[in-house]
């Protein structure tokens, strides 16, 4: 009888520590994904304002020297897809429409190279109106990214 009660209060004490590294995991995962869903969303936000912050350097370059085609320095930094100089098509606006040092298409290469995020992880399509290329927008998990406009500058969210 003895060995019947040790087996069962054995099972019972299995049950219970399972049961609280079950409760456990479940608070602490719901944490973790809190958290991981947090990074992303400033991941997307630091990709929008860096592509806003090198299409305002690139008008204001172009402000400067009013060429057409826009030669700008990248600052050695690990996050960046490119190193050296960058040329880069205005139009006549002086807003970049497209990077021309790059072999990848007019959306893939200014994402690419105008912020810090890997292309691999947003799919481009570009806004036409009448069948002219007017913009770009960037999706990443089905959610817009933002999008930019060529006319006139404007980086949104919607």
């Amino acid at each position: 009888m003895g060995e019947a009660n040790n087996n069962s209060s054995g099972v019972y004490r299995f049950l219970v520590v399972i049961v609280i590294f079950s409760l456990l995991y479940w608070v602490l995962a719901g944490k973790m994904l809190a958290i991981y869903s947090d990074v992303e969303k400033v991941a997307e936000q630091k990709s929008k304002e860096d592509f806003f912050t090198s299409v305002s350097h690139i008008r204001h370059q172009w402000m400067r020297d009013k060429h057409p085609e826009v030669f700008i320095k990248l600052v050695g930094q690990s996050d960046l897809a490119s190193v050296g100089e960058l040329k880069a098509l205005v139009n006549e606006n002086g807003f970049v429409t497209k990077i021309l040092s790059t072999p990848n298409s007019q959306c893939d290469g200014l994402f690419e190279n105008l912020q810090s995020m890997t292309l691999s992880e947003v799919s481009s399509e570009e806004i036409l109106d009448h069948g002219q290329v007017i913009g770009c927008k960037y999706v990443k998990n089905s959610k817009i990214l933002f999008k930019y406009l060529f006319l006139n500058g404007i980086v949104s969210n919607s």
